[in-house]
């Protein structure tokens, strides 16, 4: 063994008799999936927490717990889709959810992982709810369906008194039976019975002094010729007799060979696995013999106890700043073109993590229309809004019209230095706008609604 196959088994052999710190044992995966919020992957359990996400791109779950957190940033996962209506008919309620995942930190809103948050809104799967309908009298009894021994006759109803509505139907058949009697004798015709399944196989391997056959029978009970009136015997063989076929010769059990050599820890950072192999020869399975019994490779959690270098994250953009221009202390409501800046920063590197891509500012060309007073128009009636709140008692939606002024006419586009080409020019700021009154208000008219059949908001991870 080299002196590096040495102090690689050496390390191996240390890390894993380390004592587990910090908090609590944790199942440990490789992989986060984001799209189902499930682990993958499992690399073990027994580590702690901290340990585990050495790499923030695995992720834990705490043992008897269905709740997957992943090791990166705590983000918000995405909304789940809407459960089902709370009734099925007429109009009711349904919920949504997301939930806050991560590690080391917290989601916006200063929330903290395993977090729910939820959406509440109006649903209607149909207008109308059903209406049974009622049966007519039964109609006359039909002809016996044979002109010979025992038959039955039908007679029928229709769901018409009332006729259901929405959906709805009639409780019970529309058809009903009984027995009826010719009193006439039909002769019976003898008919097989199905084939029997094959016997065993006279040999289990080819060779020796006869050939392996099989057999089956079958009985001419299906049903059996009457006697009075004679009916017709059953045509064909009651035995049938074949080759075997696809025997080989006797089976040999396989046999495991020995273990390789543990291979490198599988990364160069936090925690991975080792590996050990053997194969299924000595000896080989042949002519159908078993294959070895148990696993043709083990593994076992290993750590270089390096950290994972972390790439830094952007921050959401930072708000605009005022409107302006250089040596001119209003520009309100004019068709002045100023400037604003925003900036955000990158947060999260570790590690020698990759630096944020992009710029850290952003400056854009605008007009200041920050409290300008024009005229306005009322706008038609918002959609419905979702239900709020929405785990709390008498949730309500609401729908709005709103007083709102048009930007002016002013220029799209600007040229600020002489050869450097034409900018664009965005609005900024919040107008005043003026509208007639509106129900006694001047600039927002609300409508609430309460939402009805409200569901519970129940944590789909926790376990009964």
């Amino acid at each position: 063994m080299t002196a590096q196959a040495q102090a690689s088994g050496l390390l191996v052999l240390l890390l894993l008799t380390l004592p587990t710190t910090g908090s609590d044992p944790v199942l440990c995966f490789t992989q986060y999936e984001e799209s189902t919020g499930k682990c993958k992957d499992l690399l073990g359990g027994g580590v702690s927490t901290e340990d585990c996400c050495l790499n923030t791109a695995y992720a834990f779950q705490e043992p008897g717990s269905g709740l997957c957190q992943a090791c990166r940033s705590p983000l918000w996962s995405p909304w789940s889709v809407w459960a089902p209506c709370s009734v099925t008919c007429s109009e009711g309620s349904q919920l949504r959810y997301r939930r806050c995942i991560g590690w080391g930190g917290q989601c916006s809103e200063k929330v903290q992982p395993g977090t729910l948050e939820w959406q509440l809104q109006a649903c209607e799967d149909l207008p109308c709810c059903p209406e049974m309908g009622g049966w007519s009298n039964w109609g006359p009894w039909g002809p016996c369906s044979v002109t010979c021994s025992k038959g039955t006759q039908t007679r029928q109803r229709a769901c018409d008194n009332p006729v259901p509505k929405c959906g709805g139907r009639c409780l019970g058949e529309a058809h009903e039976s009984k027995p009826c009697d010719t009193q006439q004798v039909c002769p019976i015709h003898g008919a097989w019975a199905t084939w029997g399944p094959w016997e065993p196989c006279s040999g289990t391997c080819h060779g020796g002094r006869h050939a392996p056959t099989e057999r089956r029978s079958r009985t001419c009970s299906a049903p059996e010729p009457s006697t009075k009136p004679p009916g017709k015997p059953c045509p064909g063989p009651a035995y049938e007799q074949r080759g075997c076929t696809g025997l080989s010769p006797c089976p040999v059990a396989g046999g495991w060979g020995p273990w390789s050599s543990v291979s490198p820890c599988s990364v160069t950072c936090g925690l991975g696995q080792t590996q050990e192999q053997r194969t299924c020869d000595k000896p080989l399975p042949q002519h159908g013999g078993p294959f070895c019994a148990g696993d043709s490779t083990q593994t076992h959690i290993c750590s270089v106890a390096v950290p994972c270098p972390v790439d830094g994250e952007w921050e959401p953009w930072g708000e605009w700043t005022t409107c302006s221009r250089r040596n001119m202390k209003f520009i309100s409501c004019e068709e002045i073109p100023g400037q604003q800046t925003r900036s955000r920063d990158c947060k999260g590197r570790k590690f020698n993590g990759q630096r944020c891509v992009g710029k850290q500012q952003d400056i854009r060309h605008c007009y200041n229309v920050q409290r300008c007073r024009w005229k306005g128009s009322w706008s038609e009636w918002s959609t419905w809004g979702l239900c709020m709140p929405p785990c709390g008692p008498n949730p309500t939606r609401a729908r709005q019209r709103l007083c709102t002024a048009p930007f002016p006419n002013f220029s799209p586009t600007v040229s600020m230095v002489e050869g450097q080409g034409e900018k664009n020019v965005t609005f900024w700021g919040k107008m005043w706008p003026q509208c007639e009154e509106l129900q006694g208000q001047k600039l927002v008219v609300e409508e609430k609604r309460p939402c009805l059949h409200v569901p519970a908001c129940k944590d789909p991870n926790r376990r009964p």
